[in-house]
């Protein structure tokens, strides 16, 4: 599972990364809760999710990143379907150097019969880019 996972992560990077935020906003469930910060957001529909990813994503090319890899540091065994994911995300710049790491957790829920699993909760436990992420008013979009 750890590969097909990663794979599914790096997919939805690459989706950001090339401003295909649809494709982003299907893999996760509704409502979508995000905690950051110590603050709760919550993403009701995929638009609501689709208008803080571009914004995110408009401050993120602004701060030079332009591709991010995931780097999973633990999986939480699956119990019907559901499990946690820690991942340590890396973002680089145009000369592929590492501008920083953000460290998430997530909660997954995997269909047997789906070929990705769903997102249901974002937790940011660590922020690579803080000011990115106080620039954006989120608490609007949500």
């Amino acid at each position: 599972m750890p590969q097909s996972t990663e794979r599914f992560l790096t997919m939805l990077a690459h989706a950001f990364c090339t401003d295909r935020l649809d494709a982003v906003t299907q893999n996760f469930t509704y409502p979508l809760p995000l905690y950051t910060k110590g603050e709760l957001l919550v993403f009701g529909a995929p638009h609501s999710l689709s208008e803080a990813l571009s914004m995110y994503r408009e401050a993120a090319r602004s701060a030079g990143i332009v591709r991010m890899t995931p780097r999973i540091i633990a999986a939480g065994l699956p119990h019907k379907g559901y499990s946690n994911l820690w991942v340590e995300w890396d973002h680089f710049d145009s000369a592929d150097a590492l501008i920083c790491t953000s460290q998430v957790r997530y909660a997954i829920f995997q269909d047997a019969m789906a070929l990705h699993p769903k997102i249901e909760m974002i937790d940011y436990t660590c922020l690579g880019l803080p000011d990115v992420c106080d620039a954006l008013p989120l608490l609007k979009s949500a």
